[in-house]
């Protein structure tokens, strides 16, 4: 009985909040989410707290405040990471829809999607890769290719479809066809960066086997193609040997961005401990790539996001 009444208690507080914020009293409505849930919490209800701040975010958002939602966010950020919630697909799922609401430009998301990931952290290695893949889907609708595919490098090994299907689209409205194996090298050596092995080998298959205009299957008339098919199979070997010759050998195609070099002193730390500890900034985006992946030119690009993520979705 006790249980009941408390659950209704919470739910009898959230109706009369959602009335507030519906009548635009929205100032009123903020004061009274920020009060009730110090309240909460200083009677330990950390689930009902929880509740509150998830309502309150998702409501304020829907109805196009912005500021109120993202001081709540930042609350419910904090609230996640002081109490050591636990995840659950219900919570993730309701930090997604959260993540989605926000505007493009807004404070809010920027805030918001790190505190995120910093507290799926304390569970995953590198962040649930639900909320990973829903990012990247977001970013590339947005069409922020650099961004969707930070967030690709964390999928689990089924999200790497996705990944693969995004860098042959972008690659095939944004590089030149000489260019083709620079991105798809990229996703590879940032893969490996992070001892994800079996990401790299599937991603570069799936990219080489189903990219359009890569007709001819290994040997490859592109050489960083020939290079990665080499330097994966050096890491199966654990040869850091056959990992400096390939680097050597393949030099002059590699030199075409500086980020390659610095993605494979960091493998070969990661791998073998051999070269320098690699600074943690070190694989990011070089100057070619970066002109690959970053602002979108003049022509319209929202179409080649809108097909990938229609392609990757189950629709059943």
């Amino acid at each position: 009985m006790s249980r009941r009444r408390q659950a209704g208690g919470i739910e009898r507080i959230l109706e009369k909040l959602e009335r507030n914020v519906q009548n635009g009293s929205y100032y009123e409505a903020f004061q009274m989410y920020n009060s009730i849930y110090n309240r909460l919490i200083g009677e330990r209800k950390l689930d009902d707290g929880l509740r509150l701040l998830v309502s309150g975010t998702l409501l304020f958002l829907a109805h196009g405040q912005e500021d109120n939602g993202t001081k709540l966010s930042v609350m419910l950020g904090d609230h996640l990471l002081s109490n050591h919630t636990s995840p659950s697909v219900a919570l993730n799922d309701k930090l997604i829809e959260i993540i989605r609401k926000f505007d493009k430009a807004s404070d809010g998301r920027q805030r918001f999607i790190p505190k995120v990931f910093k507290w799926s952290k304390m569970y995953t290695e590198h962040g649930d890769p639900r909320i990973h893949r829903a990012c990247a889907e977001m970013y590339l609708l947005e069409t922020d290719y650099a961004t969707c595919c930070t967030h690709c490098q964390y999928l689990d090994l089924d999200g790497v479809e996705f990944y693969s299907q995004t860098l042959i689209e972008v690659s095939r409205y944004r590089a030149l066809k000489s260019e083709l194996g620079l991105i798809i090298t990229w996703a590879v050596l940032q893969f490996l960066t992070l001892k994800r092995t079996e990401h790299a080998r599937r991603v570069f298959k799936l990219y080489t086997t189903r990219h359009p205009l890569l007709t001819s299957p290994f040997p490859f008339q592109e050489p960083l193609l020939n290079f990665i098919h080499f330097f994966i199979s050096a890491i199966d070997k654990r040869s850091p040997q056959l990992v400096k010759l390939l680097k050597d050998k393949y030099k002059k195609s590699l030199d075409r961005d500086p980020c390659f070099d610095e993605c494979i002193n960091k493998i070969l730390w990661v791998y073998f401990k051999e070269s320098n500890s690699p600074d943690p900034s070190m694989g990011g985006l070089g100057g070619l790539m970066q002109s690959l992946f970053g602002p979108p030119p003049d022509i319209e690009t929202s179409e080649i996001a809108s097909r990938t993520v229609l392609e990757n979705t189950d629709l059943d």
